[in-house]
């Protein structure tokens, strides 16, 4: 009777070496803003430039009463400031793209979006005297705008493209903003734009969060504030540390590569090596803090932690459960013929799961995550073992029986077959090669049947049937 043996035995993961990773420090000055850029907008890239857009509603109800000012006044005063705060910039490029002023209400225009200033350095005159120009006139095309926009940045993968949209109102075209902002923040045209709302109502609030980061500023002086902290982000760099923790909650697992991506567009933005430093707690990344999150663990299986938020100026801690431990599968005994048990592979399941998540190779050692797995044994036939456990930083060994050999000699090309008995019923379980005149097979112990014709005899009943004892660890020679 087939036997299969398993065990656990301890293993202790070794920290992994210091990352090699670097971020490059780019300074730039403001007026009221010193700010480390260090942040990356795309996998692998280190970006030399930030280029933000500001994206002004110009329509009719811009020109409504706000607090002591009008929206407007207020809009343009402290676009102006930052755009003057960020001109001695070399890193920094600005440009000015305002919808809804160039045509009336009443001529419902969804084509009124223009790039009134395009991106340049030191260029805070011409945004000045942009603005000082505008007079709100018209209706709201955010979706055309946004899709207009994409086109005001130039092709540079080595900068950061950020969108500042402000507005106090919602789409008047029927167009999709979100829809847009998704599409190209997929297409890496710019990041997750910034939304400032002028004292929106909370149900429009609502609907603007889907376009970018929202936040809505109930007057001019919160404006001012937001706009500030808005651009105090963008310029800045978060700091994280990953946490691994074992299954005492210790951050002690390393050694795993960690996929930063966009929460909203799904887009890669990062990847990382996961080490532990000498002095033995975890690296600190450096990330731009402008997307939202997600952080995908590729342990096996992977792990993911979705819509994560990191502040400038401070370092986040993320604290991620990853214990795991390692799955090592042997033969019993010394192999005889190692070619053929080279071929041999395990598909790993997560118990009660039909998916497979690894495939190994006998005689390795993989890890996995704590917990039960379902193993598939590729042999002849195939060996199912069910619910092995997988604890914390041990190597559980699972050993299966050595197949034994069916060495299959044919006088004439034909077809055949091997099967095998289970129950009273024969099954198929590997089909023999036409043209080939011997045959390796490795088989587990047990009764087969090969079924073979040859490729000249014109009658069924010139089948072949010999019935074969495969003893493990034996060869058995077959002579058709």
């Amino acid at each position: 009777m087939m036997q299969i043996f398993y065990s656990s035995r301890s293993h202790r993961f070794p920290p992994g070496k210091n990352a090699a990773f670097k971020s490059v420090l780019l300074r730039v000055m403001c007026g009221w803003l010193l700010c480390l850029v260090t942040s990356a907008a795309y996998p692998q890239q280190t970006p030399t430039l930030t280029r933000i857009l500001f994206l002004l509603d110009g329509s009719s109800s811009m020109a409504e009463a706000w607090s002591n000012t009008l929206k407007v006044e207020a809009a343009k005063k402290i676009v102006i400031q930052i755009a003057d705060s960020l001109n001695a910039s070399g890193d920094v490029q600005l440009a000015l793209r305002i919808y809804g002023h160039q045509y009336i209400v009443s001529d419902h225009n969804c084509s009124d979006t223009k790039l009134e200033v395009p991106f340049a350095s030191h260029n805070a005159q011409g945004i000045k005297t942009a603005l000082n120009a505008l007079h709100p006139r018209g209706i709201t095309p955010i979706a055309n705008s946004l899709e207009q926009a994409a086109n005001d940045f130039p092709n540079d993968v080595r900068a950061r493209n950020i969108v500042i949209l402000i507005t106090d109102g919602e789409e008047s075209c029927g167009g999709d903003p979100c829809a847009v902002s998704l599409k190209l923040q997929q297409k890496k045209i710019f990041l997750r734009p910034f939304v400032i709302g002028l004292n929106l109502d909370p149900d429009a609030a609502d609907r603007m969060n889907c376009i970018g980061n929202f936040y809505n500023a109930p007057n001019p002086e919160v404006l001012r504030t937001v706009m500030r902290t808005t651009v105090d982000r963008i310029l800045s760099s978060a700091s994280v540390q990953v946490n691994l923790l074992d299954s005492q909650d210790r951050p002690l697992e390393t050694d795993v590569n960690l996929t930063f991506s966009d929460a909203g567009s799904g887009v890669a933005r990062y990847q990382f090596y996961h080490t532990i430093t000498n002095s033995g707690v975890p690296d600190t990344m450096r990330i731009d803090p402008v997307p939202s999150y997600s952080i995908t663990v590729h342990t096996t299986p992977p792990v993911i932690r979705n819509h994560l938020n990191f502040e400038n100026h401070s370092l986040d801690t993320v604290n991620i459960r990853t214990p795991q431990g390692s799955l090592r599968i042997e033969l019993e005994g010394k192999t005889i013929n190692q070619n053929l048990n080279d071929k041999i592979r395990v598909l790993v399941r997560k118990s009660g799961s039909g998916e497979t998540i690894q495939s190994q190779k006998l005689y390795e050692s993989k890890k996995y995550l704590c917990g039960r797995y379902d193993l598939e044994v590729l042999t002849l036939p195939r060996i199912t073992i069910r619910n092995v456990a997988i604890t914390q930083s041990s190597t559980t060994t699972i050993t299966i029986p050595i197949p034994g050999i069916a060495s299959i000699s044919k006088s004439f090309a034909g077809v055949g077959s091997v099967m095998m008995k289970q129950g009273e019923e024969w099954v198929k379980i590997y089909p023999l090669k036409e043209n080939s005149s011997n045959e390796l097979i490795g088989l587990q112990a047990g009764e087969y049947e090969i079924i073979f014709r040859s490729r000249f005899a014109k009658r069924s009943t010139d089948t072949v049937v010999k019935r074969v004892i495969i003893k493990s660890g034996e060869t058995t020679t077959i002579k058709l």
